[in-house]
């Protein structure tokens, strides 16, 4: 008897289907786990940020009003200098303190790459998270 080895016409198609329906499974996984971690690095920076602004309201009693709209490479009362902020998904000058009163503040991080082009995420003194990516 002459038996020739290998796999079947069905086999094959079998382990396909197999190796599609896991495929959509983990792609969607790993594609959401991905916009956590641009959303987690925009909000590692702003937390940053916070810790600088509640310096500058502890040692002057008041948030840096005069710095409302200045991106954080051209905020010269914080601590944070050019570049200290820079990541994959967001640079330093995507943060903004988009408004900031003597009580209250709220900042804005603003990424650059393709896939964080224009997508945003907020925190505002309270604590508060948003924007698009959240």
């Amino acid at each position: 008897m002459n038996r020739k080895s290998g796999f079947t016409l069905v086999e094959l198609m079998v382990v396909a289907i197999i190796v599609g329906i896991l495929m959509s499974i983990v792609i969607p996984i790993m594609l959401g786990n991905k916009r956590k971690a641009m959303a987690t690095e925009g909000q590692t920076g702003l937390g940053v940020i916070r810790s600088a602004m509640q310096v500058y309201k502890v040692d002057n009693g008041h948030y840096p009003e005069s710095e409302v709209g200045k991106t954080m490479n051209n905020v010269t009362v914080l601590i944070i200098k050019a570049g200290d902020l820079d990541g994959v998904y967001f640079k330093t000058d995507g943060y903004r303190l988009t408004a900031v009163t003597a009580s209250n503040y709220l900042l804005t991080a603003t990424g650059y790459t393709n896939d964080t082009f224009g997508q945003t995420v907020t925190l505002d003194s309270d604590g508060n998270w948003g924007g698009t990516m959240l």
